[in-house]
Formats: structure tokens, C-alpha cells, sequence
């Protein structure tokens, strides 16, 4: 296959043949070309690149790479040009650019044009005339100026509070705002808060036990005297696919009071939850767990002069304290970080950390809109 020529080397032979001849032109160009080619060929290939070269058809043969800024395009033969221009002329470019400026999809207002008017402007638009004198207009809301706060709420509580829970910090702070309109500028902001998704779950239960519901629904009773406890799993990356978290929380306060994370749910992860709570006489209220009712649980209760009491059968209403616990619990935090791909002391890591949140930092509507430990220390 025959060599082709670089831009550079058909400049070089061009300008050998302008300046010693078409013979020495061909040798040159048979030479670079390293093919033997019929020298009619070769002249004419020669004399069509020196003619497209002079009528600036190959002007890009003769640029040349430089350093910095472009060459700035000279116009000072612009002003001689029109002086040439008759008046037909003159009108047939104008006509022409006119009718560029009216084709072109996003207009321009001209603004080059120091000698004309706004309505003469508009009328070479085709605009109406007070389009020339608008200005775009940023829009601006009465509280824009809340979002660096907000934000900065939103981001202390994991992104978990709403707006509800922010127009009362806010409100503590001295700014008064409802929850409706702040919820219409958090969307606007594009701030989301994580929602809590329901699930199913299914559980042993002992039907055949009976204990009476000394709650009955008591879900704020005058003395910090009833807690109630569940257990729910948790998907790991474990050998059952799952572990199993057991929590003891106080109906007055919601205070979190004691839990155990573990790989079986059995009577020992109960046993051992109830080891860390620091009470007597008290009301332990659960549901119809297998392991709730076991001798070991109902005799540890007795020594620590607990009172059994149990939902009826299929209310997990009766539980609600502990149910709206682990809903918060997973749909605020444990479902967005992926715990399958987790182990035990992983999880229990995380747990921890969001449970300590939850009692010190978690305000609650049920509790004024304090935390469960603020709660605790009044009724300690």
C-alpha cells in the first residue's frame, strides 16, 4: 500500500515546486511517497495541491501550533468592505441577518447594539417590545433563609427528624414556623427524611399459657412502675442469616432500659436482658413468646418481684412500646446500612450507637417533646 503524505510534507513539496520546478516537485514527492507512480499522475497531483493551497483551500496546511491565547481576528477591513457595498447590497446582507437573528432558538436582546432602540431591537426580533426590557427574576421565599439551620437539625439527627420535630427545635430556638410550611420547604430543598417500612414477621407463640394483661393498653401510666419487652431479628450475614435483638423499655418514660443482642432467639437472650434491668416491683409485660413463659424467665421475675403480664393472643397492639420501638429502630437507621452484609459485633456496634441516640437525643411528641432520658430523670 502506498505511503500518504502528511499536511507538513505536502507543504514542503508544494513549495518546491512553486519556487525550483514540477520535475524536482515529483522527484521529492516519488521519494517520500517511497512508490513508483506514472509522473503524469504525480504532476497532477502536485499542481491540485499547489492550486487548493493558494486559494486558501488548505489553509490549515499553513497554520502553525503556537503557545498561549489565539491570534485575536483583525476587522479593520470590515469599515473598507461596507465603503464598497452599494445600497442593494447593503440591504441583502441586512435582510439575510435579520433573518439569521430571527431563526435562532434562544434570542438575544441585542445588547452590542448601542445606537438602537429597545422597540427597534424588538422589532428585528420579531418580539413584542416589552420583552426587551425584562429581567429574569430570581424568586425568593420567606423562610430560604431557615435552610442552613434546618439542614443542620436534619443532618444531627441522622436524617431521621421530620419536619414536625424540627419546627419544635426551631421553635425552642425563638423561630416560629408551622410544621406544614416547613414541610413544603424541606421538598422544595430537597430534603428527605428515611420513613419506617412495615414488615411481617412470624414468631412462636404459647397459646396454652395464660397470664393476665395487667396494662391493658397503659401506655402512660402515672408511675414509672411498667416495662414491656420483645424480641425481634435482624438480618446478618451469620450462619442463620439472622440475629436477634431483645429489648426491656419503660412505658412512661420510653426509655430503653436494657438489651441484649445475640445469634439464637432463646430463653437465655430473655434471661440475659432481664439481667441488665435495674428494677423490682414492677409489671414485665410481653407478648405469648415461648420464652417468656418459660420456669427460668417466670422465676427470675419472681425474684426480682416482677409481675408477669402478657398480651392477649394476636394483639401486638397490647405490645405497642416495643413494636414502635424496632419499627423506629430499623426503619430509621438499621435498614439503610445493609446489616446482611454484616456480623454480630458489627451490628451490636451500630445498635449501640443508635440507641444511645434514641434515649439522650431523640425527642418524642408523647413526652412533650422531650427525650426518654429526660423523662427518667424526672421520675428518678
Amino acid at each position: 500500500m502506498s505511503k500518504q503524505l502528511t499536511t507538513s510534507e505536502w507543504v514542503e513539496i508544494v513549495e518546491i515546486y512553486n519556487k525550483k520546478g514540477i520535475d524536482l516537485a515529483v522527484t521529492e514527492y516519488l521519494k517520500t511517497r517511497d512508490k513508483n507512480l506514472h509522473l503524469k499522475d504525480a504532476r497532477k497531483r502536485i499542481r491540485k495541491k499547489a492550486k487548493l493551497l493558494d486559494n486558501l483551500g488548505m489553509q490549515e496546511y499553513k497554520k502553525k501550533k503556537i503557545n498561549g491565547r489565539p491570534l485575536k481576528r483583525d476587522d479593520s477591513d470590515i469599515p473598507g468592505i461596507i465603503d464598497k457595498l452599494n445600497e442593494e447590497q447593503k440591504r441583502e446582507i441586512i435582510e439575510h441577518w435579520i433573518k439569521d437573528q430571527r431563526d435562532k432558538e434562544k434570542k438575544e436582546k441585542l445588547s452590542d447594539f448601542s445606537t438602537l432602540t429597545n422597540s427597534l431591537k424588538a422589532e428585528v426580533l420579531s418580539l413584542h417590545r416589552t420583552t426587551m426590557y425584562k429581567k429574569h427574576i430570581t424568586k425568593t421565599y420567606k423562610y430560604d433563609y431557615l435552610k442552613a439551620e434546618v439542614v443542620k437539625i436534619f443532618n444531627e439527627s441522622k436524617k431521621i427528624y421530620g419536619s414536625r420535630k424540627i419546627a419544635i427545635i426551631l421553635g425552642e430556638n425563638g423561630i416560629s414556623i408551622s410544621d406544614r410550611t416547613l414541610r413544603n420547604y424541606m421538598i422544595r430543598w430537597g430534603i428527605a427524611t428515611l420513613t419506617r417500612q412495615k414488615k411481617r414477621k412470624s414468631e412462636q407463640k404459647n397459646t396454652k399459657v395464660k397470664y393476665v394483661d395487667q396494662v391493658n393498653r397503659n401506655y402512660n401510666p402515672e408511675k414509672d412502675n411498667i416495662v414491656a419487652t420483645d424480641v425481634s431479628y435482624i438480618p446478618a450475614n451469620t450462619q442463620q442469616n439472622f440475629v436477634y435483638l431483645s429489648v426491656v423499655i419503660s412505658h412512661k418514660t420510653k426509655l430503653i432500659e436494657s438489651w441484649k443482642l445475640s445469634y439464637l432467639n432463646d430463653t437465655k437472650l430473655v434471661l440475659d436482658t432481664i439481667d441488665e434491668l435495674k428494677r423490682t416491683n414492677f409489671i414485665f409485660h410481653s407478648d405469648h413468646g415461648i420464652q417468656y413463659s418459660s420456669y427460668q424467665v417466670i422465676e427470675k421475675l419472681r425474684n426480682m418481684s416482677g409481675i408477669t403480664s402478657m398480651s392477649r393472643i394476636g394483639n401486638s397492639l397490647d405490645n405497642r412500646e416495643a413494636e414502635y420501638f424496632f419499627s423506629c429502630l430499623k426503619g430509621e437507621y438499621l435498614n439503610h446500612i445493609k446489616t446482611k452484609t454484616m456480623g454480630l459485633e458489627e451490628i451490636h456496634k451500630h445498635i449501640a450507637e443508635y440507641i444511645e441516640w434514641y434515649n439522650s437525643k431523640r425527642i418524642q411528641k408523647r413526652l412533650n417533646w422531650k427525650t426518654p432520658a429526660y423523662a427518667s430523670a424526672l421520675n428518678s
